[in-house]
């Protein structure tokens, strides 16, 4: 062993420790990853199946890349990946790794990479410092964008401020020595584009599973992405072998590989089966579906199962499934609502600013049918987010605490303390029972940030202050990784699933599902299938309808009887508004 990797420190869990803050340290790492670590080339493309530990491999060889003996200390490493919160989970199990580097791994999104570029060095194509964010809540209700940028304008305006030529492609190109990019099989044209970029000078570490390619719907996501990296100069290609450290009796990983093949009755089927790690239930009808839901986390967490992921198959379901869980009581995390944080601390702030009049209530009303909005899944805005815009009729019981609501913040006689109070608490007292979580979360952040803001003393600059402070937590909530809504229960649909892992793994599938017009073999369904089986460490429970997909429809021969319904939920207290109107 090298003095730069005999030096790494020997900290957290050991990789055989319960649950998701085990982390793999260097002494952990097997022949095959350190060959990963030790590699030298300009490109690696690092191949293997899902929980081979292809991440944490990574981030140890970017951590021995800033280490190094005769590394600058200017040096950096960026790691690249899709999912905002999906990163959470990955530095939660990886923070062995981190451990005194933390500021020299720049972990981002490529989104949030584009933010960040045209924040830095957007001014020196004129445009602005700090370009506002347009969300696609917004974007749904038709509110104008007032030059306001849209997520997708985010990599294509990158890429212009770095064209050949441009001085800003200078001073980026010595900023990271080293560039790591996770679900490799699954970058677009785009991001392949910045990749390439990027590693002009940078050595290119890509981490790819071909089976876990399922985003094939945008451009260029297919096999012709990793053709293009195999005829880079010089690359190297490792294959970390088949032994999942996410179930290390890799009795799932053996049975979802089977299944992904349309093989449903190997011996590797069958023992999960048998030992209770794959169980499955049938005739599971539209009426009680939730409630069966609800009783299966309740029986997974009483067998000792701490997180849970409960994957429904499109964004709609997943949305529904969430407000019938909180409806039956079930405290849990919907996972795919990026910008509702961010709207809800914007609908806070203009409340706000509302109660100081310097905004009007035609600017509150349009924040609230925003956040709602950006609460729901739907291809169209949620009906009372239409009627708090003046396109809808709203029912008469929430028109009437909107008015109360308008009532309170205006008689508030100090906008920095009680109008900041009656803003925090404004969801509560509308009676929505959707976007309760992150409207919590928001509400605590505002409060600090009007707490500080109040330290200036003059409360027309505190006022501006935290409009400012929050129009940059609402672009950031749009782009950069998010860790700050986490729970045990966590509500997805399928293609939100990749990079996470979680005790047990609850797949509910309904009749009418839909998974593109494929037939057997199902080539591209069947990985979305073998991504979702491959989150849990310790069991997998399925949910099949009494007429399922034929995707799923051969595990049907291993279902057994539904246990005993769950109890009648208790009649809620107060009326209650869905976002559906």
């Amino acid at each position: 062993m090298s003095p730069a990797r005999s030096a790494q420190p020997a900290l957290g869990a050991r990789p055989g420790d319960a649950g998701p803050a085990a982390s793999i340290g260097y002494e952990d790492l097997t022949p095959e990853q350190r060959e990963v670590v030790d590699a030298a080339e300009a490109t690696l493309l690092v191949g293997g199946g899902a929980g081979v530990g292809k991440t944490t491999t990574a981030l140890w060889a970017g951590r021995v890349e800033v280490t190094r003996p005769n590394a600058a200390a200017h040096q950096r490493v960026l790691f690249l990946t899709f999912s905002r919160t999906a990163v959470a989970q990955i530095l939660a199990r990886a923070r062995r790794v981190l451990t005194g580097i933390g500021d020299r791994v720049e972990i981002l999104t490529f989104h949030g990479l584009a933010y960040r570029l045209l924040c830095g060095f957007g001014r020196y194509a004129g445009g602005a410092t700090a370009p506002l964010l347009r969300g696609e809540s917004e974007a749904k209700l038709a509110v104008a964008s007032d030059g306001a940028l849209a997520y997708d304008d985010l990599l294509p305006l990158a890429l212009d401020l770095l064209a050949p030529g441009s001085p800003v492609r200078e001073l980026i190109a010595d900023r990271w020595s080293m560039v790591i990019c996770d679900e490799f099989q699954d970058t677009d044209d785009e991001q392949w584009r910045l990749l390439e970029l990027l590693g002009e000078r940078a050595r290119l570490v890509l981490l790819a599973d071909p089976n876990q390619m399922i985003y094939g719907w945008r451009p260029g996501v297919d096999e012709g992405r990793l053709r293009a990296a195999r005829a880079r100069p010089g690359i190297r290609e490792l294959l970390l072998p088949a032994a999942s450290h996410r179930d290390p009796t890799q009795v799932l990983p053996t049975a979802a590989e089977d299944i992904r093949l349309r093989r449903f009755q190997t011996a590797n089927v069958q023992r999960a089966v048998e030992t209770g790690r794959l169980v499955v239930y049938g005739n599971v009808v539209d009426d009680g579906r939730e409630r069966v839901v609800a009783a299966q986390i309740a029986a997974l967490q009483a067998t000792g199962h701490a997180t849970i992921g409960v994957f429904a198959r499109t964004n709609v379901r997943t949305a529904d499934l969430s407000a019938a869980l909180t409806g039956l009581g079930v405290e849990h995390v919907p996972i795919g609502f990026p910008e509702a944080y961010g709207e809800a601390l914007s609908t806070m702030a203009t409340m706000a600013a509302f109660s100081a009049g310097q905004a009007t209530w035609e600017q509150v009303t349009l924040r609230l049918a925003v956040f709602l909005t950006a609460t729901d899944r739907g291809r169209e805005p949620p009906a009372l987010a239409l009627g708090l815009v003046g396109r809808a009729v709203l029912p008469g019981a929430f028109e009437r605490r909107v008015e109360e609501l308008r009532r309170v913040l205006s008689d508030a006689t100090d906008p920095l303390g009680e109008g900041v109070d009656v803003a925090s608490a404004a969801w509560s007292a509308l009676g929505v029972t959707s976007g309760y979580r992150p409207w919590t979360r928001a509400a605590a952040t505002f409060a600090a940030l009007a707490a500080r803001a109040r330290l200036l003393g003059d409360a027309a600059a505190a006022l501006e202050r935290i409009q400012a402070d929050v129009r940059a937590l609402r672009n950031a909530s749009m782009v950069e990784l998010d860790a700050g809504d986490v729970g045990a229960v966590q509500v997805m649909n399928f293609t939100q699933t990749k990079g996470r892992e979680a005790d047990a793994a609850l797949l509910v599938f309904e009749d009418d599902d839909f998974f593109g017009y494929e037939a057997e073999p199902f080539r591209e369904a069947s990985r979305l299938l073998y991504v979702a089986m491959t989150r849990a460490r310790k069991r997998v429970v399925v949910l099949l309808p009494p007429w399922p997909h034929p995707l799923v429809a051969p595990l049907g021969q291993y279902a057994v009887p539904l246990p005993a319904p769950a109890g009648q939920r208790a009649q809620p207290l107060v009326e209650e508004f869905h976002i559906g109107g």
